[in-house]
C-alpha cells in the first residue's frame, strides 16, 4: 500500500523561525499548495502542484454517493473551462471496496487523478466532510473557497455553481465572492479500517 505526502499550505506563522509542526504533521512546501499520493487508478506516485498555475481544486469523491456522482460533469467541464487551473480529486471514504472504487473511477474518466486517503490524513487535514467538498488553495497556500460544487445535492437543480463562481472570479483577478459555499452530499466517516 503505497503512502502519500500531503504538502500542507503554510500560513503566515509556519514561517517564523519559533513556529513547530504539530506531531505527525506534513512539512509544508515553502509558498506552494501541493498534493502528492498514490493515483488510485495507477498506484503510481503523482504530485499536483499550483506553482505555475492560478490555484489548485481539490475535491473529495465518492464513488457510491449519489450527490457527488452528479457533480462528475461539472468537475469534467471546469476543468476544461479553466486550464490555468490544477485538479486533483481525494478518495477519503474508507467503506467503500478498492474494486468498486477503481471500477467507478476508471469509467468516470475524470481529466485529472484522484488520490487514495487511506487515513483521512487530507481530509483531516482539510477539514473535509462530505462529497463533494471542494476547497480552491492559491499558490501562496491561501484557501479562498471551501464548501460544495453547486448550491445541490442534484446538480442538475442548482441554482448556483459555487466552485465556477470561484473560479471565474479568480481568472478574471477578482477577489472570490462567496468564500464558502454550503457542503451537500456523504458524509466523509472516520473511524472505520479502511477497506483497501
Amino acid at each position: 500500500m503505497a503512502a502519500f505526502t500531503f504538502v500542507a499550505p503554510i500560513t503566515r506563522a509556519e514561517t517564523q523561525p519559533e513556529a513547530r509542526a504539530e506531531a505527525g504533521a506534513a512539512t509544508p512546501a515553502a509558498n506552494s499548495a501541493s498534493l502528492s499520493g498514490a493515483d488510485l487508478l495507477t498506484s503510481k506516485e503523482v504530485t499536483i502542484t499550483a506553482e505555475k498555475k492560478k490555484s489548485l481544486v481539490v475535491v473529495f469523491l465518492s464513488a457510491v454517493c449519489p450527490c457527488s456522482n452528479s457533480h462528475l460533469s461539472e468537475l469534467k467541464s471546469l476543468k476544461n473551462d479553466f486550464p490555468d487551473f490544477a485538479f486533483v480529486g481525494i478518495h477519503s471514504v474508507a467503506s467503500e471496496p478498492k474494486e468498486l472504487t477503481r471500477s467507478y473511477f476508471q469509467k468516470a474518466e475524470l481529466p485529472f487523478p484522484v488520490l487514495r486517503d487511506n487515513a483521512y490524513k487530507i481530509a483531516d487535514q482539510y477539514k473535509a466532510l462530505k462529497t463533494p467538498h471542494a476547497f480552491v488553495i492559491k499558490p501562496d497556500g491561501e484557501i479562498v473557497y471551501r464548501g460544495g460544487v453547486s448550491s445541490s445535492s442534484d446538480f442538475a437543480r442548482a441554482d448556483r455553481k459555487f466552485l465556477r463562481e470561484a473560479l471565474d472570479d479568480l481568472e478574471h483577478q477578482r477577489p472570490v465572492k462567496t468564500k464558502e459555499g454550503r457542503t451537500l452530499g456523504c458524509a466523509i466517516t472516520r473511524g472505520e479500517k479502511y477497506a483497501w
